[in-house]
């Protein structure tokens, strides 16, 4: 049976294909890793805590409560995500229909981006009660639906980190707070802290998808604190809640990690 002889020129091009492919391959990669860096630096940014002065008090119950003024917020999304990077709009904003006292709104934030693991889309949903004069009148009812507005576009802006930290249940309380620690390295606390954070603000399918996420990768070891993970825990942990929060589907194989 003859065989084909392949000349010089063929062998030529079979190895500059294969070296194309690789190239490919690596930049390919290179891409991933710097999309990877650039979410974490913008969610990082949006979860900065905000300077001591611009915060407010609010008393309500018996409680005060810290609050950072919608303007704050609008600047910190034009900081980190550019004027043209973001908007909101308004879904619907009426007065409640089983407390007409009330005014409810809903805002759906979007932040643009290149590619569909950097353009998302968050819904908030807020309140402001209407305020009265002694004989009854409405004080005015514009800057009601003006404070509905502004308190669902914190939230919205709240599920992508903004402030985040302001609105910790009991239950990131717990999680934060759980086993008591003599000392802790500061690499650990400074990722538990944007772990806990981050992890607030998924959903919770994603959440669900999360916890399946750390069962196989630690082999079936109990849910980790602040006590008992390791760096390498936190930064898998980390990086699995940065491709939920962005819905993006990971490309890793969660069993080879």
């Amino acid at each position: 049976m003859a065989t084909k002889k392949i000349d010089s020129t063929e062998e030529t091009e079979v190895v500059e294909n294969m070296n194309n492919e690789e190239m490919w391959t690596r930049r390919q990669e290179e891409m991933r890793l710097k999309a990877v860096a650039e979410r974490n630096s913008i969610q990082v940014s949006l979860n900065e805590a905000f300077p001591k002065e611009v915060e407010r008090q609010l008393k309500k119950g018996g409680t005060s409560l810290t609050y950072i003024p919608v303007s704050e917020v609008i600047s910190r999304l034009n900081k980190v995500l550019g004027f043209d990077g973001w908007s909101y709009e308004i879904i619907k904003c009426e007065r409640d229909a089983l407390d007409p006292e009330f005014i409810v709104a809903h805002v759906r934030l979007n932040v643009y981006g290149t590619d569909r693991f950097t353009s998302v889309t968050k819904d908030g949903f807020g309140g402001q009660k209407i305020k009265r004069t002694k004989n009854g009148d409405i004080v005015d009812l514009g800057d009601e639906f003006k404070g509905a507005v502004s308190d669902a576009l914190k939230k919205a802006a709240q599920a992508l980190g903004v402030g985040l930290y302001l609105a910790r249940t009991e239950e990131a309380m717990e999680a934060v707070d759980a086993i008591p620690e003599p000392t802790i390295d500061p690499v650990i606390e400074e990722l538990w802290i944007n772990f806990v954070s981050l992890s607030k603000s998924l959903s919770p399918e994603h959440k669900t998808r999360l916890g399946a996420f750390w069962e196989k990768y630690s082999n079936g070891r109990p849910k980790p604190t602040k006590a008992t993970a390791t760096q390498e825990d936190l930064t898998a942990l980390l990086e699995h809640c940065l491709v939920l929060s962005f819905d993006a589907t990971a490309r890793e194989d969660i069993d080879n990690v």
